[in-house]
């Protein structure tokens, strides 16, 4: 599997910062998709995950330290290295 993209997107640009969702909508703007069209994966909890999520796409928690999860905040899945993510995103419709 190949993964591409062509835009990259940084907080002081959206002039915004995870978990809020602007930047996750301007990363919609950029790409034409739609929030189901999309899984964000990020290593944070809440700017990540959370922030993903309350833009409406699905969140992959990247948890490569084997942290403890946390009952308010539920990744859509989560995985311990990029092989295991790899595998799963394989697997599933949007990837």
């Amino acid at each position: 599997m190949e993964l591409k993209w062509t835009e990259s997107l940084q907080g002081e640009s959206v002039r915004s910062y995870k978990p809020r969702p602007e930047m996750f909508q301007q990363a919609l703007t950029l790409s034409g998709l739609q929030p189901d069209e999309v899984v964000h994966v990020g290593d944070s909890l809440k700017s990540d995950i959370l922030g993903a999520q309350s833009a409406g796409l699905a969140a992959i928690w990247l948890n490569r330290l084997g942290r403890p999860g946390n009952e308010q905040i539920v990744p859509s899945y989560a995985c311990e290295n990029l092989e295991e993510l790899r595998f799963f995103l394989a697997d599933k419709e949007f990837a």
